[in-house]
């Protein structure tokens, strides 16, 4: 499998509280997003920590493979995220692939989309909840999936989708070959 990942700016905004973190292993690919609530050193400081404890998790082995447990997992990382007295608020979304199937979680802003080859775009992050985000305590993840990806894999923050600005968003294939291209969602 073939993952690639090229980043494009924003051009006038600050992305410097915005994290990603993609990993793969022969199996599965993880991808994490958190963008801390402003530019503030603390959303900076919550967003970096939501993603390396995402990361840690793909690391360990430790994945949920079920919404739910996704929900849980991010409800566990706003409690972690909230006892850091250096941390503040951050949007999350995460999403694993793995044979033919995402999976995942969100909280906040952050979108999650199917793009079909044939067909409408499907909105995996339905029922989500922009607040309270992780760092409050208060946290409402929702989860979705699984869903067969059947096209590409985009998320962006919440805007209709375009599928011709797919270079402007993180997007898997579901050909052999998976991309990803990040844009500032």
């Amino acid at each position: 499998m073939k993952l690639e990942i090229s980043a494009s700016q924003r051009p006038t905004h600050d992305t410097s509280h915005d994290r990603l973190s993609v990993l793969r292993d022969a199996h599965r690919t993880l991808i994490a997003l958190a963008d801390g609530v402003d530019s503030r050193e603390a959303a900076q400081t919550a967003a970096a920590r939501t993603v390396d404890e995402l990361a840690r998790c793909f690391r360990n082995g430790t994945l949920p493979h079920d919404p739910q447990e996704w929900v849980m997992l991010l409800e566990g990382i706003d409690h972690a995220v909230l006892s850091d007295p250096d941390a503040g608020e951050t949007s999350a979304l995460v999403l694993l692939v793995q044979q033919g199937v995402v999976v995942g979680a969100s909280v906040g802003d952050s979108l999650a989309y199917v793009v079909r080859t044939v067909g409408e775009e499907q909105l995996l992050t339905t029922s989500q909840r922009k607040a309270p985000r992780i760092g409050t305590g208060l946290a409402c993840p929702v989860g979705f999936g699984p869903v067969q990806l059947d096209g590409k894999l985009i998320t962006r923050r919440a805007a209709r989708v375009d599928a011709q600005q797919l270079p402007s968003a993180i997007a898997a294939t579901s050909s052999s070959d998976v991309s990803a291209s990040l844009g500032r969602w």
